[in-house]
């Protein structure tokens, strides 16, 4: 079934379109959830939350990229899952390095506190369209599916090093890159 046509069984509201959904997103979305909440349970909980989340949303939402919208959703409500369960300190140790790695970046960590969240995800979405395609992808599956340095570089067929040198340089000009738009 393609995501067009997913997306028509949610505005028809026809309960199908969950069934379709968990069968060609589900594993991912497990385990997308999985890596942030690190429980099997949790995140099983997570991706039904999820569900229920894009439920509500399509419609009035058309996503043009279904996968990506259904990923965000499934990330945000693992990471509230976290900080609502006050687990944020026991979370997953690949959340933990990634999101240090990222306020590495600021040099502190509120951010936010000179911009609001979406014009700052607006310039991180701007700023990794300046990357190269694998290094774009590889700063993705860091930072936001949270995946660990090796299983990157076995997805990418590189070395994990590779991995980290690619992260490390991609984080230097991202902050360059916040600076000069005056984020930082």
């Amino acid at each position: 079934m393609t995501d067009e046509e997913l997306i028509a069984l949610y505005f028809d509201r026809n309960e199908e379109a969950i069934r379709q959904t968990d069968r060609q997103y589900g594993a991912g979305c497990r385990a997308l959830s999985c890596r942030i909440v690190n429980s099997r349970e949790d995140a099983e909980e997570c991706v039904n939350d999820s569900y229920f989340t894009l439920w509500q949303q399509i419609p009035p939402k058309r996503p043009q990229l279904f996968a990506a919208f259904l990923h965000k959703i499934v990330r945000n409500v693992s990471l509230d899952k976290l900080r609502r369960d006050g687990a944020w300190k026991r979370g997953g140790r690949v959340v933990r390095v990634a999101l240090d790695e990222l306020i590495q970046v600021a040099g502190y960590e509120d951010v936010e506190s000179s911009a609001t969240a979406s014009e700052l995800g607006a310039a991180v979405d701007r700023f990794l369209r300046t990357l190269p395609q694998r290094q774009c992808n590889v700063f993705l599956r860091r930072y936001f599916y949270f995946e660990d340095r090796s299983e990157i570089a076995h997805r990418y067929d590189i070395s994990p090093q590779t991995v980290s040198v690619e992260l490390s340089r991609a984080r230097k000009k991202l902050r360059t890159y916040l600076t000069q738009e005056g984020y930082l």
